[in-house]
């Protein structure tokens, strides 16, 4: 029997569900947008001071096809 005291998405747990989150959200948008958006988009999202000065519109132009 197991018993799981504090789920991956606890905050207990963020040190190890932040890099499970990551990836889920890597492969999520690498099956939804093409190859060089979603280049695009995962670069954005490595660069926090870019993401911050990208004007709202512009992000979300890159999940419209």
């Amino acid at each position: 029997r197991v018993a799981v005291t504090y789920p991956i998405g606890h905050r207990r747990r963020r040190s190890e569900g932040v890099p499970v989150l990551l990836t889920k959200f890597e492969q999520a948008l690498r099956r939804r947008i093409p190859a060089p958006t979603a280049e695009n988009i995962l670069a954005l999202f490595g660069d926090p001071a870019r993401l911050s000065a990208t004007p709202v519109r512009d992000f979300m132009e890159l999940f419209v096809a």
